[in-house]
């Protein structure tokens, strides 16, 4: 949905003009007004508006004089003027403007109606000819370096394809790697003030050094690299040349440490920095690279540690079985980043998987050490999230729920389960009640100012501004707690209002008008006599003596 600025010195042809048009039909989402052109910048500046309709005639800055610097400044706002004059002119000096319509006040609805409408589909059009497919196309190909790096990304830390959409995508990213290519790998890690360097100096070195890696290493691999949440440099290498079944896989792997070592070299010589490398596993492409460089990563921490410009393979390492963490305990989206999100039931998928991967893990000796992983992470994201939201352990959670956090009482994956999703349910509710809470809270406050200011500004902007939230979200949340739009809702309480003056008191229709906003009466009764079929004076004749 568009958002829409209205402007005008009156503030009762803005107000009226606001609250009478069904703009919702229309494709407009939100109202903004002003009640000068100083104002109607000041929104421009804060809010992202589509259409501005403004009068021409206004003190200080005149309609033209808006146009023009929209024009200026914000060249996709389009414009509509209004005009009380049927001046050849003015109308002339709109086209000039790139203005869309020049209509003569005092403008009927459908006239209004009609040419914003128009506007709407000529803007939508304009948009979906933006988004067309030469467009993305384009766009594809500038990022094309940012969508591998973003897949690769991907395949280390496990996303997995079916093999018709992995072979689409590489061809898509045109990447010669095939599934079933035996693959290498190199981690890179940059040392001394490389790794000190600002994030845009940091992409620029790393630039550099895969350009090293390029001039070394293509002749004989394919390359494709990363730069992985560690800032190390992740290369996966394949052989130009040979498959499996050729038997150069040794041939292959001495290769690899040769360039490794060249490419060491390389960025001390001409990047007058140190980086340490090691040598990745072999293994088959896609299947095995999470487990190739998460080797590399653990190799990369307990062999080099912090030393500086070291080079090793993860080859030479003595064959031990270690003991596997719970993957999905850390994969990303992590517990916490969902939880801080509200994104509940993502949550509760997430808990079931860590607990799938825990029986699968049933027969395994270290199983009482994985629940004991599991209870620490998920006991520490519970509490970190409670805890931010305001609120103690034992105020959020029953009784029982709560002692696991003071003596753990589970000896089964099942017990951990069930009090987990205990937990998460509360924390859920807790979430709900507090947002209803919240929402509450908000509409009576709307509702507060409306009374206390119904003879002065009560649109949308001076509303949002009055309780510090954003018109659009205000909007949205006051509809979905009252079921009402609250332009609506702040149109029918004047009305009210002003029916209730008129059965009452002796108030002339000029005074009741200003004592519901309107400052021109005969807006007021045009607006009055659209709510009740009647005007003012109708109204006070028919009721009863």
């Amino acid at each position: 949905m568009l958002q829409l600025l209205l402007v005008d010195d009156e503030r009762s042809v803005v107000e009226a003009l606001a609250e009478t048009i069904p703009w919702d039909k229309c494709g407009i989402g939100t109202v903004h007004e002003a009640l000068s052109g100083a104002m109607a910048l000041d929104i421009l500046e804060n809010h992202p508006i589509d259409i501005v309709i403004t009068d021409i005639r206004m003190p200080g800055m005149s309609g033209m004089e808006l146009i023009s610097a929209i024009r200026s400044r914000w060249p996709l706002v389009n414009t509509i003027l209004l005009s009380g004059h049927a001046d050849f002119e003015y109308a002339q000096q709109a086209l000039v403007q790139g203005s869309f319509d020049y209509l003569l006040k005092p403008v009927s609805d459908e006239d209004l109606i009609h040419s914003v409408t128009r506007l709407v589909e000529r803007i939508k059009t304009k948009w979906e000819q933006a988004a067309s497919y030469q467009k993305a196309l384009y766009t594809f190909r500038e990022n094309k370096p940012l969508l591998r790096s973003t897949m690769l990304n991907e395949l280390l830390t496990g996303r997995t394809y079916s093999e018709e959409a992995l072979a689409d995508k590489l061809k898509l990213l045109e990447l010669p790697f095939t599934a079933g290519d035996e693959l290498g790998m190199l981690v890179i890690r940059m040392e001394e003030h490389l790794s000190e360097m600002a994030q845009r100096e940091l992409a620029l070195m790393e630039y550099a050094i895969c350009n090293i890696v390029n001039e070394v290493m293509q002749k004989q691999f394919h390359i494709w690299h990363t730069r992985d949440a560690h800032d190390y440099i992740v290369i996966l290498a394949v052989s130009r040349q040979s498959p499996l079944s050729s038997g150069r896989g040794d041939q292959n792997k001495t290769l690899l440490e040769q360039y490794a070592a060249q490419i060491q070299s390389n960025v001390q010589i001409y990047l007058k920095g140190a980086i340490s490398i090691l040598v990745g596993n072999r293994g088959i492409f896609p299947y095995q690279v999470r487990e190739i460089y998460e080797h590399s990563v653990m190799s990369m921490r307990k062999r080099m540690g912090q030393g500086q410009g070291l080079f090793a393979s993860a080859s030479d390492e003595p064959d031990t079985k270690p003991i596997h963490s719970i993957r999905s305990l850390y994969e990303p989206p992590t517990l916490l980043s969902l939880l801080e999100a509200g994104r509940f039931e993502d949550v509760e998928r997430k808990i079931r998987q860590i607990f799938e991967e825990l029986l699968e893990s049933a027969g395994d000796q270290a199983v009482a050490e994985h629940l004991i992983e599991a209870y620490h992470v998920l006991a520490g994201a519970f509490a970190y999230i409670i805890h931010k939201n305001g609120k103690q352990l034992s105020a959020v959670l029953p009784e029982d729920s709560y002692r696991y956090f003071e003596s753990p009482g589970f000896s089964t994956v099942q017990q951990l389960l069930d009090w987990s999703i205990r937990v998460l349910h509360c924390i859920r509710e807790d979430s709900e009640q507090d947002l209803k809470d919240n929402h509450s809270t908000i509409v009576r406050s709307v509702k507060s100012f409306i009374d206390r200011n119904l003879a002065g500004d009560i649109s949308l902007p001076a509303i949002a501004d009055e309780v510090h939230l954003h018109p659009v979200y205000l909007s949205k949340v006051y509809k979905a707690e009252t079921g009402e739009a609250l332009t609506a809702y702040a149109y029918r309480i004047r009305m009210e209002k002003a029916a209730f003056y008129l059965r009452t008191s002796t108030a002339k229709v000029f005074e009741i008008a200003e004592l519901v906003g309107y400052n021109n009466t005969a807006y007021f009764i045009r607006v009055f006599k659209k709510y009740y079929d009647v005007t003012p004076q109708e109204y006070r004749d028919r009721l009863p003596v």
